[in-house]
């Protein structure tokens, strides 16, 4: 309850991800608008566009939350929670952001030599 002359902060909290209709193309539109207000407008030059959410990506490559690159590497045991290289099933091998070291062009170029040293030569 607010009592006369008490100040009050309310902060709205957005729905998890863009994935509502619409809010995706509206947020697109909101920064290129914000682009061209600082001199850069790019709105005339779009011939194509496809805007793609995370809940997008996640559809489309069954990838966790849509995140490029795997599951999140914060905390002291993520690296230990990602999937090793060599899965269960003998000669499926597992490579890249999801898959152990984790996400990244450094570390799945790394993920790629593990795999290959493990597959061996042709």
């Amino acid at each position: 309850m607010v009592r006369a002359g008490q100040r009050t902060a309310a902060r709205a909290r957005p729905r998890r991800g863009l994935g509502r209709p619409g809010l995706a193309d509206s947020y697109a539109d909101r920064v290129l608008a914000v682009l061209a207000r600082r001199g850069l407008d790019v709105r005339d030059r779009i011939r194509w566009r496809e805007v793609r959410t995370p809940a997008d990506l996640g559809r489309a490559t069954g990838s966790v939350g849509g995140s490029i690159y795997g599951t999140s590497s914060n905390g002291a045991r993520a690296a230990f929670l990602r999937p090793a290289n060599a899965s269960p099933l003998p000669g499926l091998y597992l490579v890249g952001g999801s898959a152990h070291p984790g996400g990244g062009l450094p570390l799945v170029t790394l993920s790629a030599e593990i795999v290959a040293g493990l597959v061996g030569p042709a």
